[in-house]
């Protein structure tokens, strides 16, 4: 699903009009109308409800007073309530106001101790409210009447349906900076903005329905980047074919290299992501004298002891050994448990110089980051799997910062490392160099333990073993590690739950995820 922000809607918005010639009242007239016929097919009452509506005096305003006209003329009982004065409309804003005058509609405005004590007595007996406030263009911070009218609206119960983007939310970002309308639907016009899929704006939405309003398709093609919302449809599409006659040669194998004294469960999770999510085989490297234990606990990996140092954690004197592993695999997992230093570090530069695509993660990254220029001698496709603390670090900024603005973050880190960037989180952002940002929607905070990143460091390297293309393999990857975390909550709940039981539902989530194509 094609996203787009607040600030391209209204480029593509002025390109309609001066360009193909489209009216800016008909486009707000086919939003207004859009919206009525929303309320229509939620409320039980349908045309003859009794339905509130919040008018801002924007453009965000002038749909509300189109819904509300369409409302009106087929039957139901509409009340109004201005957040600003009528004088304040301006151009098609004012045009719309105009037909409501001229139809006698009842209005307020909304500003004093009588007026929201009349808006609370309308709360108390209306089918469905309208937040009309505010639109894709708000920024900063709230006036107090409005406030004030979302002070009322969220705790009263009403039903809400919010035009665009709930009042108070930026459509950028996804930020909320006082509060917000507490919406049940939100209508959002031609695409959905991507402030609507990000946290902490997502918890406001309620169910998302994208209305037609006539803007042309090829609009997007203003824009200088594509910005996707990964759900079932698309990952779907990203689904490695099963052959029925293949075999774990046929699937893939990938490489990890991973573990020091006590943290071998790291590589543990690694390696159980790579084959939960399809690959035909996996081998993992680590310190020597740790290997013959970790071979017990998960047999179906092939293991490799390598030379190791004093602390138990391999050495730089392992990668004559490390290089003839990486012969045939098609994936490299590097970081998950391994420790930090100079061999560590010694040992990524090498492994980046190998023809074959490396996810770095954990302690790849920590290292990465006191000389993030060894990425420089990459000569295969890199996929990188920050969490915010590690994103701050390879950018040297504050974790604040990271996650205030995280598509533009991740896009940014992109670029200057030409990686393929997966920031972690509540939905994650896989971002591509050459111009490409998606945001997940699967994922809850059953994910939110330890290890968890190293079943998604797996995964992705799974997916490479099988032979998606690393865009393919890191979007896929996400999808599928937050749907095993869903599906783990709907039987568990969000408390409690283990890294290795959301490795151990990878199968279920990737018979989910193709289940309408018989996979």
């Amino acid at each position: 699903m094609r996203l787009i922000t607040g600030s391209e809607m209204k480029e593509i918005d002025a390109w309609a009009e001066a360009e193909r010639l489209i009216p800016s009242l008909l486009l707000m007239e086919n939003a207004g109308r859009s919206v009525a016929q929303a309320v229509q097919e939620l409320s039980s009452k349908k045309a003859t409800g009794n339905y509130v509506f919040l008018v801002g005096k924007g453009n965000n305003g002038g749909d509300a007073l189109v819904a509300a006209r369409h409302l009106y003329q087929q039957g139901a009982e509409v009340k109004l309530f201005l957040l600003f004065k009528p004088e304040n409309f301006r151009g098609i804003v004012q045009e719309n106001w105009s037909f409501i005058e001229r139809l006698g509609i009842k209005w307020h405005y909304l500003h004093d101790d009588n007026s929201f004590y009349l808006f609370r007595l309308c709360l108390n007996n209306c089918d469905m409210v309208i937040d009309g406030i505010l639109g894709t263009g708000f920024r900063g911070k709230l006036l107090d009447n409005i406030l004030r009218a979302i002070e009322a609206l969220n705790p009263s119960g009403c039903p809400v349906l919010a035009i665009d983007v709930p009042s108070g939310v930026d459509a950028d970002n996804g930020r909320v900076e006082e509060l917000c309308v507490q919406a049940d639907y939100t209508v959002t016009f031609a695409w959905p903005k991507r402030g609507l899929v990000l946290y902490p704006a997502r918890k406001h939405v309620g169910k998302m329905m994208v209305a037609d309003i006539s803007l042309p398709q090829d609009g997007l093609d203003l824009l200088k980047r594509e910005e996707y919302y990964v759900d079932k449809d698309l990952a779907r599409e990203l689904l490695p074919e099963r052959d029925w006659e293949g075999h774990k040669n046929t699937f893939g194998h990938a490489l990890v290299i991973a573990g020091s004294k006590g943290m071998t469960g790291a590589a543990y999770l690694a390696c159980k992501g790579v084959l939960r999510s399809g690959a035909g085989m996996v081998t993992a490297c680590l310190p020597e004298s740790l290997a013959d234990l970790f071979d017990l606990s998960l047999p179906e990996v092939i293991t490799r002891g390598v030379a190791e140092t004093r602390e138990r954690a391999i050495s730089l004197e392992a990668w004559p050994e490390i290089e003839e592993y990486l012969q045939g695999k098609r994936a490299i997992i590097f970081g998950p448990g391994l420790g930090t230093g100079e061999n560590i570090k010694s040992i990524l530069q090498k492994v980046l110089m190998a023809d074959v695509p490396v996810i770095v993660d954990a302690d790849g990254l920590n290292v990465l980051a006191e000389e993030v220029s060894i990425l420089n001698t990459a000569k295969a496709p890199l996929i990188l799997t920050p969490h915010p603390g590690e994103m701050a670090r390879l950018l040297g900024t504050e974790v604040a910062v990271v996650q205030e603005n995280r598509v533009e973050v991740a896009f940014q880190a992109a670029t200057n490392f030409n990686a393929i960037v997966v920031l972690k989180g509540a939905a994650t952002i896989t971002a591509i160099p050459e111009g490409l940002v998606f945001i997940n929607s699967t994922g809850c905070p059953a994910l939110a333990t330890a290890g968890s990143g190293d079943v998604l460091a797996g995964v992705i390297g799974g997916l490479l073993a099988q032979g998606l293309n690393p865009a393919q393999a890191a979007v896929l990857g996400v999808y599928l590690h937050g749907l095993a975390g869903d599906l783990l909550a709907e039987q568990k709940g969000v408390r409690g739950v283990l890294a290795g039981e959301i490795a151990d539902t990878l199968p279920l989530a990737l018979k989910k995820t193709g289940e309408d194509e018989g996979i």
